[in-house]
C-alpha cells in the first residue's frame, strides 16, 4: 500500500470513529447498593462501569453492636448513608462514605439557668420542669390546672406557681 493510501485510510479510521456514537451514563439505571455483609467495594452498582462503586460498609463498634442488631443490622455492618438510633432514640447514628459512624444529639441542650430536669414530653429528652405535688413533671413555660388552681411553670423550671398566692412542689 502507497503511503498516501495508508495516510488516507487512517484519515477515514480517525473520521470514523470520531463520528461514532459515544455511550452516555444515566445515573438514573444505576441500582442501589445492596446491603452487604463484607466490606467488598470493588462491585459496582451496576454493570458497564458507568456507575460509582458502592462505599464500604461501617462496622458497628463493639459499644453498638447490640443498638445494630436491634435496629436490623445483623450482619454487624451498617451501609453507608444509613442510620440508626441510641440512648432511648435521642441520639442519631450514620454511617458515612468513608465507613466511619459518628452519632449526634437529638435533643436541645438545657439552658443553664433551668432549675429542675425532667422528661415531660414522649421524645424522652431532658427539659426545664416544675413538679407538682404527684412528682409530674409540668414543662417550663406552660400553665396547668391542678384542681380549681390555674398553676403556671416558669420558664426556668422551679417551683410550681399555682393561683392565689399558694404555691405546690
Amino acid at each position: 500500500m502507497s503511503l498516501t493510501g495508508a495516510l488516507l485510510l487512517l484519515l477515514s479510521c480517525l473520521l470514523l470513529c470520531a463520528a461514532a456514537p459515544t455511550p452516555t451514563c444515566d445515573p438514573s439505571t444505576c441500582t442501589p447498593c445492596a446491603e452487604r455483609d463484607t466490606e467488598d467495594t470493588t462491585t459496582t452498582a451496576t454493570t458497564g462501569g458507568c456507575c460509582p462503586p458502592c462505599p464500604p460498609p461501617c462496622a458497628c463498634p463493639l459499644y453498638l453492636e447490640s443498638d445494630c442488631e436491634m435496629q436490623g443490622f445483623d450482619s454487624g455492618f451498617v451501609p453507608a448513608g444509613r442510620s440508626f438510633y441510641i440512648d432511648f432514640a435521642r441520639k442519631l447514628c450514620t454511617c458515612h462514605p468513608g465507613g466511619d459512624i459518628t452519632c449526634a444529639p437529638l435533643c436541645p441542650p438545657l439552658p443553664s439557668t433551668c432549675q429542675a430536669v425532667g422528661s415531660p414530653v414522649a421524645d424522652g429528652c431532658p427539659r426545664c420542669v416544675c413538679y407538682d405535688e404527684e412528682e409530674v413533671a409540668v414543662p417550663a413555660g406552660t400553665v396547668a390546672a391542678r384542681g380549681t388552681q390555674i398553676c403556671s411553670c416558669p420558664p426556668q423550671g422551679g417551683k410550681l406557681q399555682c393561683s392565689g398566692g399558694e404555691s405546690k412542689e
